[in-house]
C-alpha cells in the first residue's frame, strides 16, 4: 500500500470517470466560494441557489464544476461577513457542517463551532477561529468533486442566526481548468 497525493487521486477519479486527458488540463490552485445573507434560521445550504448571485456572492453559475474540471477539497473555511453597522455573527455556538458530492454525504455531521472560543482559541488541533469570523478545516483526507457532479454544503446551528450580515463557505484545494493548449 503506498501513500496517494491528491494530484494522484484527482487524476485516477478522473480517469475512472471516463476522462483520460485530465493529464492534459491545466493545473491550479482553487476556490470555490457561495454566501448567503443571514435570517433567522438554524439551517445554510449553500451550491444550492446560484443564480441570482453576483461574482462577490459566489464564483459559479451552477452547483457542479464544467465538464473539464474537477477539483480536490484540502480546506472548508466558513466566514462571516460584517452586516451595515459592523455586526459580526459568532461561529462560537454549536454547529455541524456536512457536505453532499452528488448523492453522496462526503463530511457527516463535523462539528465546528464547539471547537471555537470567543477569545480565539480553538479546542480542536485542525479547526483556527480568528476573532468569531472565520473557522478553518484543514482535511486530513482529500475530498473529490468531479466534473459535472452537484455539490452543496449544509450548517445547522443549535440556535437560529440573528438577520445580520452573511455567511460564505469556501472550499480551497487542487484542481484543475480546461486548457485546449492553443487559441480558439
Amino acid at each position: 500500500m503506498y501513500n496517494t497525493i491528491p494530484q494522484q487521486k484527482l487524476v485516477e477519479v478522473n480517469r475512472e470517470l471516463g476522462n483520460p486527458a485530465i493529464t492534459q488540463q491545466q493545473a491550479t490552485c482553487r476556490t470555490i466560494y457561495d454566501s448567503i445573507v443571514n435570517t433567522a434560521t438554524t439551517h445554510l445550504e449553500f451550491f444550492t441557489d446560484l443564480s441570482s448571485k453576483t461574482i462577490f456572492q459566489t464564483n459559479l453559475q451552477t452547483n457542479k464544476l464544467d465538464s473539464q474540471e474537477s477539483m480536490i477539497i484540502n480546506e472548508i473555511v466558513i466566514a462571516q461577513e460584517q452586516d451595515a453597522n459592523g455586526t459580526v455573527v459568532s461561529l462560537d455556538g454549536q454547529a455541524i457542517i456536512n457536505v453532499f458530492v452528488g448523492n453522496n454525504r462526503v463530511i457527516k455531521d463535523l462539528p465546528f463551532g464547539a471547537c471555537a472560543s470567543t477569545d480565539g482559541l480553538s479546542y480542536h488541533p485542525v479547526i483556527s477561529n480568528n476573532g468569531q469570523k472565520t473557522v478553518a478545516i484543514p482535511m486530513l483526507t482529500s475530498i473529490t468533486i468531479p466534473p459535472q457532479v452537484s455539490i452543496k454544503v449544509v450548517i445547522d446551528f443549535a440556535a437560529n442566526l440573528p438577520a445580520e450580515g452573511a455567511t460564505k463557505v469556501m472550499l480551497k484545494g487542487y484542481g484543475t481548468l480546461f486548457n485546449p493548449g492553443r487559441s480558439l
